[in-house]
């Protein structure tokens, strides 16, 4: 895992899924890219929920500066809710990863209930069907079609200030029901008890494996 590109649908997915391991692996030396692939436009009128662009792409950039990831910004994005498998998106992922001689992506996983969820990783797959190493994040808490199984673990241990600070650099828009952020922490708290069993409190963010080549 030397350069990793980590594919979300909306601007805070890759921080919820992989930000304490994408913090890790920058500290380790590895490169480390992130992409979204909507504007993550949303107004939800019953939860009174609304996100713009804008502030959004802002928040975004001001995370990586703070992870060390570099941030994509030269592939086109789609409308929030409106993502769809395309040819054009495809080859734009595909390109740079060929180019950026990305070896391992981090994608949505393939059986999510969200729309944009699950078209991005129709995206990511097909494009990164190459790449010697291919893993799935959860971003969300849904409970998913087909359960969610991950293999590969990442002890987050002493990144996991750094996902908090991440995640709170969103607005609270982005913070579903005012607890997405503060639920996903303590998944990852579990996730430390379940892969580590020790008596120490560890974080760790787990993932499902389409393919790890070494």
């Amino acid at each position: 895992m030397k350069n990793i590109l980590v594919i979300g649908a909306h601007f805070d997915d890759a921080e919820l899924g992989a930000g304490g391991s994408m913090a890790r692996w920058v500290q380790e030396g590895r490169n480390v890219y992130k992409l979204t692939l909507t504007d993550n436009v949303t107004n939800f009128e019953k939860n009174n929920i609304h996100v713009d662009y804008e502030s959004s792409s802002k928040e975004s950039s001001r995370v990586c500066d703070l992870l060390g990831v570099t941030e994509v910004t030269s592939i086109s994005i789609g409308k929030c809710t409106e993502l769809k498998y395309n040819k054009t998106q495809m080859q734009e992922v595909e390109n740079f990863i060929y180019d950026q001689k990305i070896d391992t992506v981090i994608m949505h996983y393939t059986s999510d209930i969200q729309q944009d969820h699950i078209e991005a990783s129709t995206i990511s797959y097909v494009a990164s069907r190459y790449c010697a190493k291919i893993l799935m994040y959860q971003s969300n808490r849904y409970i998913l079609p087909t359960a969610f199984y991950p293999r590969f673990f990442v002890d987050i241990t002493d990144t996991i200030e750094l996902k908090k600070e991440a995640l709170n650099i969103y607005s609270s828009d982005h913070n579903r029901m005012s607890q997405l952020f503060e639920l996903t922490i303590q998944n990852n708290r579990l996730q430390g008890y379940s892969a580590i069993n020790s008596g120490e409190n560890k974080y760790v963010e787990s993932f499902a494996i389409i393919k790890y080549t070494i």
